[in-house]
């Protein structure tokens, strides 16, 4: 009887997940239209002159510009750095923010003497503390990483800690029946647990830490793309600075889209959940 029960909800399932390539799909080609829609729009409005080009290229001479800074070897030096202190920031705050939220959300004394002040840490600006980092550690690369760990760390800790608060006790019950104890109680049932809302920070702390990144190079470095965007708009060269943004916004989308797979490949439980709520 069970089984006659579980067969058409089985063939629900597969007639649901046939269609969503389908949905996806058709929701990318219509996003795909609009886009080329306003750039379309874009490109009239310049030509006609109604938006002086110095100051908003068209889309034509902006993709120009792109062009030519994939050849450029000062671009893919300065991509090279920047990417490099984004994965060591990255990096560093995904070991942190994950292993001290488990251990803050898992703990009721760390979650009630230290959560507080973590909430604290993250409802200040962190923007308005570039100035003093990059004052107090240079212009080096050692600032960049700071910023993008400060900016990164805090998402990710957080997730984590919300994700370990609501392990159900009885799993955990259960994994001590079976004589998981200690660490690896945290490492065989709490971290797996928490491992969706960990990615889903990840996630929302790698957009973020890339945003340090490109502030701290901007507000005052000597290399990085956010530096070749600032001298581009400091010589008022438009058509190269807003490739230059064009170039970031693909590098963000090309990250969470990977972090994006990873979230569905490990945690492919999670994903169905939040489908099924949307």
């Amino acid at each position: 009887m069970s089984i006659q029960t579980r067969l058409p909800a089985l063939k629900a399932t597969g007639r649901r997940r046939g269609t969503a390539p389908r949905g996806e799909v058709r929701w990318t080609f219509l996003l795909i239209a609009v886009v080329l829609a306003i750039l379309a729009v874009w490109e009239a409005v310049v030509r006609a002159g109604l938006v002086p080009e110095a100051f908003l290229p068209p889309p034509s001479k902006v993709l120009t510009a792109f062009l030519a800074l994939l050849v450029e070897g000062e671009f893919w030096q300065a991509f090279a750095f920047s990417m490099g202190n984004v994965v060591i920031g990255l990096a560093l705050a995904i070991v942190v923010g994950v292993v001290v939220g488990l251990a803050v959300g898992w703990s009721p004394v760390l979650r009630f003497t230290v959560a507080p002040f973590l909430w604290l840490l993250y409802s200040t600006p962190k923007v308005a503390l570039a100035p003093v980092i990059i004052l107090a550690l240079g212009l080096g690369s050692e600032s960049k990483i700071a910023l993008t760990f400060l900016l990164a760390v805090f998402p990710i800790l957080l997730n984590t800690m919300e994700g370990a608060v609501t392990v159900s006790p009885s799993l955990v019950r259960a994994a001590r029946v079976f004589g998981v104890r200690g660490p690896a109680l945290g490492w065989k049932v709490i971290f797996p647990a928490t491992l969706p809302f960990s990615l889903a920070g990840i996630r929302r702390g790698a957009a973020l830490g890339f945003t340090g990144e490109v502030l701290g190079e901007f507000l005052g470095g000597t290399g990085g793309l956010g530096h070749m965007l600032e001298q581009a708009a400091y010589q008022f060269e438009m058509d190269e600075a807003l490739a230059m943004v064009v170039v970031m916004v693909i590098i963000a989308n090309l990250t969470l889209s990977l972090i994006g797979l990873l979230q569905r490949k490990l945690a492919p439980w999670h994903d169905e959940r939040t489908a099924a709520a949307s």
